[in-house]
């Protein structure tokens, strides 16, 4: 009778699953580590005028954003949880969604805290900070060299 020799983790259906599952090749892993790992995109902005962020963070409801300023610190927070249930005739299946991130920024000393404003649409969270005029002193004034 003649045997071949396999390596000892071929033999083994279940380490070939295992290995597939916590491959980063697979799929499934990476849309796990997507949201778990990653934060969402954000553009920021600067006009004479003001400062414009811009949150890229679909599938959230305007509810689910707290924004704060303390200290020059805009601090950014949405969390979201959603859940999904399907009765059939002999069976239930359930599915649990849940989103969070946390997103700090230091300001610049020309944004008027108390007027920054945000809106939410269509997946966009925008964060309108004004800045402050700043008086500029066109007079000419004469120092004497001593």
């Amino acid at each position: 009778m003649n045997t071949t020799k396999w390596p000892g983790r071929m033999l083994n259906p279940m380490n070939l699953w295992v290995d597939r599952f916590f491959s980063e090749e697979d799929p499934f892993f990476k849309e796990i580590q997507t949201n778990w790992a990653k934060q969402p995109a954000v553009n920021v902005k600067e006009t004479d005028k003001a400062y414009l962020i811009e949150v890229a963070a679909p599938g959230l409801q305007k509810e689910d954003f707290q924004i704060s300023c303390e200290n020059r610190t805009l601090m950014i927070r949405a969390e979201h949880q959603m859940e999904n249930e399907k009765k059939e005739d002999d069976y239930m299946r359930r599915e649990f969604n849940y989103t969070r991130f946390e997103r700090h920024f230091q300001l610049p000393e020309d944004v008027q805290s108390e007027s920054v404003k945000a809106h939410y649409d269509n997946g966009i969270l925008q964060i309108n900070m004004p800045r402050k005029t700043m008086k500029i002193n066109k007079e000419t004034r004469m120092i004497e060299v001593g």
